[in-house]
C-alpha cells in the first residue's frame, strides 16, 4: 500500500524550505524595518523551522531497516545525492564569481574551488549544508539499519523499543540538556555522548514514529505543532529584541522547541493526510524535489538582488508570496527542463 502521507509531507517540507528562505532575510533586520514588516517574517521563518528535520525524519524511515547491501546503498544514494550536489556547487561558485557580492566569490583556481566545496558555503549557496549532513548520514545509515534490524529481529520486543528509546533520550539530552545547561549555568559538562548529538537523531526518530504512530488525535496534534510555533516565536523575539540582533538558539534546527514541532507536525501528516491529494502535482513536485531544493537558492537571490522581489517589495506578505510562488515555478521548469536532456539530466537534478 502506497504511504501517500510520505508524499504529501515532503512536497509540503519542500515547499516550506524555500517559503522560509523567502521571508528568513526579513526576520534578520531586527529593529532596522517596521515592526510590523519584521514579525511577518519572523512568523514565517519560525514556522518552516520543522522542515529540514522532516526531511531527515522521512529518510530514516523509509531507508532504516530496508537496507541489504553496502556497495549498491552507498553507489545509489551518493549517485543521486552527490553528482548533482556537486554540479550545483559549481553552478553556484561560478555564478557568484561574475554576479555575486565580494563576500561570495572565489579565486578562478582548481585548488580554491576545491577547498569551496570540500569547506562549504561556496558562491553563498549556504542552503547547501542540509546536502553535507545528509551525505554524512547516508555513510551512517548500514550501522544504524543494521543495528535497527537487529532489534527487529530479536524475540524480546520490549529490548528492541528501549534501545531505540534509549538512543533518542540520549540524542535528546546531548542536542538539549548539554545545550541549555552550558548557556544559562555556564559550565560544560564533560561526561562525553556526542556520539548521540546532531541530525542522526532525526533519522532514528522518523524510523520510530513512522513505525509506532501515535494515539493522540488531529485536533491536539495541531495545538500542540501551534503551541510550539507560538512558543519559538515568543521567545525568539523576546532575546532578539533585547539583544537587538536576531537570535538563533531557539530558532536552531537541534533545539526542543523545533524538535517538538517537527515531532508534532510528523505525526499529523502521518494520522491525517495518507490521502492521493492532486496525484499528477504532488508526484511532479516529489519527483522533483531535490533538483528544486538544489537550485532554489539561486532564482531567489536572482528575483531579489536583480528585480527586488522580496520582503521589501510593496508590503512583507505580498513580496513573500510573490519571491515564493515565482521562485517555486522557476525552479521547477528548470529541473524539468535539465531532466528531459538525455543520458545526463538526471546527473545533475538527481
Amino acid at each position: 500500500m502506497k504511504k501517500y502521507w510520505v508524499t504529501n509531507l515532503r512536497v509540503f517540507a519542500t515547499l516550506t524550505v524555500i517559503l522560509l528562505h523567502a521571508a528568513g532575510y526579513g526576520s534578520l533586520h531586527v529593529k532596522k524595518i517596521p515592526y510590523s514588516d519584521w514579525w511577518i517574517c519572523h512568523i514565517i521563518n519560525v514556522f518552516g523551522r520543522f522542515a529540514v528535520p522532516v526531511f531527515v525524519m522521512l529518510s530514516g524511515y523509509l531507508l532504516i531497516g530496508k537496507y541489504e547491501e553496502l556497495n549498491s546503498f552507498l553507489k545509489k544514494r551518493f549517485t543521486r545525492i552527490f553528482v548533482p550536489f556537486l554540479i550545483w556547487s559549481l553552478i553556484y561558485i561560478i555564478w557568484s564569481n561574475f554576479k555575486g557580492l565580494a563576500n561570495e566569490r572565489t579565486l578562478w583556481t582548481v585548488g580554491d574551488f576545491v577547498k569551496k566545496i570540500l569547506t562549504g558555503g561556496g558562491g553563498g549557496a549556504g542552503h547547501l549544508w542540509f546536502v553535507y549532513m545528509l551525505l554524512g548520514i547516508y555513510t551512517f545509515t548500514p550501522v544504524i539499519s543494521r543495528w535497527i534490524k537487529g532489534t527487529e529481529n530479536s524475540r524480546n520486543h520490549d529490548a528492541r523499543r528501549n534501545e531505540i528509546s534509549y538512543f533518542i533520550f540520549l540524542w535528546v539530552v546531548g542536542n538539549v540538556v548539554y545545550t541549555l545547561v552550558n548557556k544559562w549555568l555556564g559550565f560544560e559538562i564533560k561526561f562525553d555522548i556526542r556520539y548521540f548529538t546532531g541530525f542522526v537523531g532525526y533519522f532514528v526518530l522518523g524510523y520510530w514514529l513512522g513505525n509506532s504512530g501515535t494515539k493522540l488525535s488531529k485536533i491536539v496534534l495541531i495545538l500542540l505543532f501551534l503551541a510550539s510555533w507560538a512558543l519559538i516565536a515568543y521567545i525568539c523575539y523576546t532575546v532578539s529584541w533585547q539583544a537587538g540582533k536576531y537570535i538563533y538558539d531557539y530558532t536552531d534546527y537541534l533545539s526542543l522547541p523545533v524538535m517538538l514541532m517537527s515531532v508534532f507536525i510528523f505525526l499529523l501528516f502521518q494520522k491525517t493526510c495518507n490521502v492521493d491529494f492532486l496525484p499528477k502535482v504532488m508526484t511532479e513536485l516529489d519527483t522533483t524535489s531535490y533538483g528544486i531544493y538544489l537550485a532554489h537558492a539561486l532564482i531567489l537571490r536572482i528575483l531579489s538582488r536583480e528585480y527586488q522581489i522580496n520582503f521589501t517589495w510593496i508590503h512583507p506578505l505580498v513580496g513573500i508570496s510573490a519571491h515564493f510562488l515565482i521562485t517555486v515555478v522557476i525552479s521547477y521548469l528548470i529541473v524539468k527542463i535539465i531532466s528531459k536532456i538525455p543520458k545526463v539530466g538526471s546527473w545533475i537534478v538527481g
